[in-house]
């Protein structure tokens, strides 16, 4: 398993102020998920009720102070300094990963988007499910459903089509730390993947725009706050919400711990055999079991060709 030595945005020094800081460390574990979740459901309210303009004009300001507050407090109160964020990772992965998945999301939703209205004017099957929480709710469910499988699949399937998922989403687990930032780590392949399974069954059947827009502001807290390198606890709330405790297991290096294949909820997990919680652990070690197999963060052009190359880490 290789690490990475570059100097980290966090110096080593922190692990004193983590001592220095044993309140703000309590406070940030028990006070953190529960406070984000909420004031996201207050922020996707006051959206759907359009206090800030069109539905989705205060996004862009919750998103930077979703991200900015966890960044700040990766950096005082991280729960492994070995799992941080560092100079490298950001300039040579994290953002060129931002950006090129950031197009491959944009040119994947317009070309949904066109297929949908093309086809039946962006409602294949109009419903009517009640207010716009309750539709959102199955969207939710719904769309997660759909990744519970496909996650699953590329984990667990062989075969070629077993082994073309993974390589597909390898990308994501590669690296060995895990940070709010590394979310956007993965292939552009994955990330058109992602955005299809998040848009058609919204679409499909006939959901209202509030309902879709609260479904994918939940989907990006999840995904965010699954990825915290803090000591987050979400105690019963784990057996709704997929947060960090339970995706950090799911990014360790053994195989055996790398279960919780749900974005969003934990129903799927747990009606399917594969939820694993246990409270106050964490793996020994992040990445994959056979880092040696696949292409270092730099090799941006090995790396784009892993979906189509063969054999690549035993699979």
């Amino acid at each position: 398993m290789t690490t990475d030595s570059a100097p980290r945005l966090m110096p080593p020094e922190t692990n004193h102020a983590i001592r220095a800081m044993p309140a703000l460390s309590r406070l940030v574990s028990v006070a953190f998920y529960p406070m984000a979740l909420c004031l996201t459901m207050v922020f996707i309210v006051l959206e759907v009720q359009r206090t800030f303009g069109p539905l989705g004009s205060a996004y862009p300001v919750y998103l930077a102070l979703l991200i900015g507050s966890m960044v700040l407090l990766e950096w005082l109160v991280p729960l492994r300094v070995e799992w941080a964020m560092t100079w490298r990772s950001l300039l040579r992965r994290d953002l060129p990963m931002l950006a090129i998945n950031g197009i491959a999301i944009a040119i994947t939703a317009r070309a949904v988007t066109a297929l949908s209205n093309w086809l039946g004017g962006g409602r294949f099957l109009e419903t009517h499910m009640g207010p716009w929480w309750v539709q959102a709710v199955l969207v939710v469910l719904l769309s997660d459903f759909v990744w519970y499988w496909v996650h699953r699949h590329s984990h667990e399937a062989r075969g070629p089509l077993g082994r073309w998922l993974w390589r597909t989403h390898v990308m994501h687990h590669l690296p060995t730390q895990v940070y709010a930032f590394m979310h956007v780590v993965g292939h552009p392949l994955n990330a058109a993947c992602v955005r299809v399974i998040l848009m058609l069954p919204a679409i499909a059947f006939g959901f209202s725009k509030e309902a879709i827009f609260a479904a994918a502001v939940l989907n990006g807290l999840q995904g965010l706050v699954s990825h915290f390198n803090v000591d987050v606890r979400a105690g019963w709330l784990n057996y709704l919400f997929m947060g960090a405790e339970l995706h950090r297991s799911h990014h360790s290096s053994d195989p055996l711990e790398g279960k919780n294949y749900a974005a969003v909820v934990t129903l799927w997990d747990q009606l399917f055999g594969t939820f694993r919680y246990q409270p106050g652990s964490q793996p020994d070690a992040l990445g994959v079991h056979d880092r040696a197999g696949y292409p270092a963060d730099g090799d941006w052009l090995a790396l784009m060709r892993l979906p189509f190359t063969r054999g690549e880490g035993g699979r």
